[in-house]
């Protein structure tokens, strides 16, 4: 508001001093052509001698014509004044202001601005226009900026008021969620009203961070729950085969095959600690800082070679589809990661004789990656549920592995900021990863 009213403050200083500078323009253009014709009336006279009584004819016309507000003087010699409604004066040339005092005015002096000048020797004339009329126009040009300026600030006051209102409704709403989730209330979020203001896009940003923090912290707890459960079993393995080496082994070979038997356990256990932290690192998109471009068809190729040997160890049927030139932008050994361990998943739940097909194309125009096989799949019900840390199908607990693949997968997949979906391949699984564009 003070800016506001500063603002009109200096606009209304500059349009009075172009009003003022405007009406003593016209004012002293007039007294110019009145000098004009009065100096004519002098030179053009007939004979020379009478140009002193056509002077004064022009300056009695004029004075009779005019408003009230037009000055003349006409003089000769030391001060003698000849015509005119001004006293005589000492004579000065040039643009000047000149008290005149009002005839009959209870008051003091009008101010009169005009022009003097020689007309000849000794003849001198001024002409001038009282200012009163046009400082009385500039008076009420500045009652009436008063008057929008007093207006002015009363309606942005109200108006600040209103807006910080508004605004400081809005700055504790989404104070009061924070403080909030702060005590423990996770799942509160800022109210929206679908407007498309500063605060509500900040509301939005916010709520989206509130999303993806309590997606963590609920991801934490079931880490924490999963590594509490799913790590007891083998913990609890290890503890009883050291005890009942302890208790039971009698020879040297008996210890050494406890000894062996714990450090494969001891092992397993640190594999599945570092796949852990290998995907909390993940999460924290650090990796983001090494992105690059890259061919996905030539890293899908390159994963094809490594894998092809133990597809064939397998007894599966490996098949590649690579369109050129598919750019996509990452970590390329992530990304290698993520199509290592989905071929890994075939090679492990998929019987002998599965065919495993990899492709890498374009889905809507986004950079996509397929990895489909006729295995017997995974019931659509569980899709959503094999994403989840030492989650593992009923059918599969038997075979090798701690259930960290696919969340390594998912993982991966949102650090790209891309999407994975599971569907049927009729028969088989059909895992399709799409990723953004590369710019």
């Amino acid at each position: 508001m003070l800016v506001f009213v500063g603002c009109m403050a200096v606009m209304s200083g500059l349009v009075y001093l172009v009003v003022d500078q405007g009406f003593k323009a016209v004012l002293l253009r007039a007294a110019g052509d009145d000098l004009r014709a009065i100096r004519k009336a002098y030179v053009t006279a007939d004979p020379p001698s009478r140009g002193i009584h056509e002077s004064t004819e022009m300056i009695e016309d004029r004075t009779l014509a005019a408003d009230a507000q037009d000055r003349f003087l006409l003089q000769v010699g030391q001060g003698r004044k000849v015509a005119g409604n001004m006293p005589a004066m000492k004579p000065r040339e040039g643009i000047f202001y000149l008290p005149y005092p009002e005839s009959g005015s209870a008051d003091s002096d009008h101010l009169v601005l005009g022009r003097g000048e020689f007309i000849a020797p000794q003849v001198y004339a001024f002409v001038g226009r009282d200012l009163y009329e046009v400082r009385w126009s500039e008076h009420q040009i500045l009652l009436i900026f008063a008057g929008v300026l007093l207006a002015s600030i009363g309606l942005a006051a109200i108006s600040g008021m209103m807006i910080s209102t508004h605004f400081l409704s809005r700055i504790d709403a989404i104070s009061d969620t924070c403080r909030a989730i702060m005590v423990g209330h996770l799942n509160d979020r800022i109210q929206t009203g679908g407007t498309d203001g500063e605060l509500e896009r900040l509301a939005v940003t916010i709520n989206g961070m509130l999303d993806r923090i309590q997606s963590l912290m609920e991801n934490l707890r079931q880490v924490s729950t999963d590594i509490a459960h799913d790590l007891r079993t083998p913990l609890t393995h290890l503890r009883y085969s050291l005890e009942r080496a302890l208790n039971e082994a009698q020879t040297k070979q008996d210890h050494e095959e406890a000894t062996r038997q714990a450090i494969v356990e001891a092992d397993q256990l640190l594999e599945v600690f570092a796949a852990l932290l290998r995907i909390a690192r993940i999460e924290s998109g650090a990796r983001r800082q090494e992105f690059q471009l890259f061919d996905l068809g030539d890293l899908l190729a390159r994963a094809v070679a490594m894998y092809a040997p133990l597809m064939e160890d397998a007894h599966h049927q490996l098949s590649t589809t690579a369109s050129p030139g598919i750019m996509a932008r990452g970590d390329r050994q992530l990304v290698l990661q993520l199509i290592t361990n989905l071929l890994d998943n075939a090679i492990r739940h998929a019987p002998d004789g599965t065919r495993v097909t990899v492709i890498a194309g374009l889905q809507d125009g986004h950079p996509c990656l397929v990895v489909a096989d006729t295995g017997p799949g995974i019931p659509d019900a569980e899709h959503a549920c094999v994403f989840r840390r030492f989650y593992r199908l009923d059918r599969s607990r038997a075979s090798p592995g701690n259930g960290l693949g696919l969340s390594m997968v998912a993982a991966i997949v949102d650090l790209h900021e891309g999407r994975i979906s599971l569907s049927n391949n009729e028969p088989g699984l059909r895992v399709t990863v799409q990723f953004p564009l590369p710019g």
